[in-house]
């Protein structure tokens, strides 16, 4: 049976556990948001060998995606996420440079955040007191040293600042208007394209 099974082992959160000074779960910060992403696939089903690690960004919406792969089979409708089983081909082509996170208010109305990263970098947008901040993960993964405030990386942060705009654009000026982003004070209940209650 192992060697029929795709197995992928991950999670759906982290938690804080002191990082930051900061205790639950909900946070931009790596010790809350980054996940495992582990997968091992069935001899014969992917023909490179297992045991790679891979720089591309994946997230919990391209597991549906790698199941229906691993099935044989093809989505009815567009999906939100490709296969895994593409990359361990070595098909990264049109892979997503980044992936987004968002938390709107649940505990506290100042934990409402957005977030881009890729693995890399990560660009974190406060929205209730309209701060960024931005993380050169490659050298810091404590997330120690913002360096949104920082001259010299001015270029970096106005890359991804940029990327973030184009992001949640299409959600309206709740979230973009006049080409910024939009400081909310209070929780967006329902994306736009979200059916609302009758």
């Amino acid at each position: 049976m192992l060697e029929n099974t795709l197995i992928v082992y991950t999670s759906d959160h982290g938690d804080m556990t002191g990082d930051h000074h900061l205790w639950p779960k909900s946070y931009a910060y790596e010790a809350s948001a980054r996940v495992p992403m582990l997968m091992r696939w069935p001899k014969g089903l992917v023909s490179e060998p297992r045991g790679q690690a891979l720089a591309q960004p994946a997230e919990l919406r391209n597991i549906f995606a790698t199941s229906l792969d691993a099935a044989g089979a093809r989505p009815e409708r567009p999906i939100d996420g490709r296969s895994m089983l593409d990359l361990a081909r070595g098909k990264t082509s049109g892979w997503r440079e980044f992936i987004d996170l968002e938390h709107g208010v649940c505990y506290d109305k100042v934990n409402q955040w957005t977030a881009l990263t890729d693995g890399a970098w990560k660009y974190i947008y406060h929205a209730l007191d309209d701060q960024e901040q931005l993380f050169h993960l490659a050298k810091d993964r404590a997330e120690l040293q913002d360096l949104a405030p920082s001259t010299p990386h001015e270029a970096e942060l106005r890359k991804w600042r940029g990327r973030m705009i184009a992001h949640l654009a299409e959600r309206g000026e709740k979230w973009v208007a006049s080409g910024r982003l939009t400081r909310r004070e209070a929780m967006i209940q329902y994306s736009p394209l979200y059916p609302r209650p009758a």
